[in-house]
């Protein structure tokens, strides 16, 4: 009876930790390379509830740009701080590499950061 409950924890533990893995989407990262435009957005704003800022890099800033907060990219927000460290590496022209993940609203595909690192080139 014993080896039978043992055996019937360790099922639990492995669903439990498969349950608590399964949603994740594992980040990806951009190239290292500088911000190229930077948009915050405050709760008065008509897009606010969509998303809460944005970020353009010089690397691809034609074609893409990096959201946080909102539906778009609900439950990936960034603190007020991380935004003004973030901005920090833009005015003084650090170089950024952001950690972000692909997220789905309305049949559309988003970029969410995650994380960044800032570097000095």
């Amino acid at each position: 009876m014993l080896r039978h409950m043992r055996g019937a924890g360790y099922l639990c533990c492995l669903m439990l930790v498969y349950a608590l893995t399964a949603g994740r989407a594992s980040a990806d990262t951009t190239t290292t390379t500088s911000v190229s435009q930077m948009m915050v957005l405050e709760p008065g704003d008509s897009s606010y509830k969509l998303f809460h800022g944005a970020v353009w890099l010089d690397a691809d800033k034609a074609t893409t740009n990096y959201r946080w907060g909102g539906l778009q990219c609900k439950g990936r927000d960034l603190s007020d701080t991380s935004i003004q460290v973030l901005f920090a590496a833009f005015r003084s022209e650090y170089t950024v590499k952001l950690e972000y993940v692909l997220a789905d609203y309305k049949d559309k595909q988003y970029r969410c950061v995650t994380g960044f690192t800032i570097s000095k080139s």
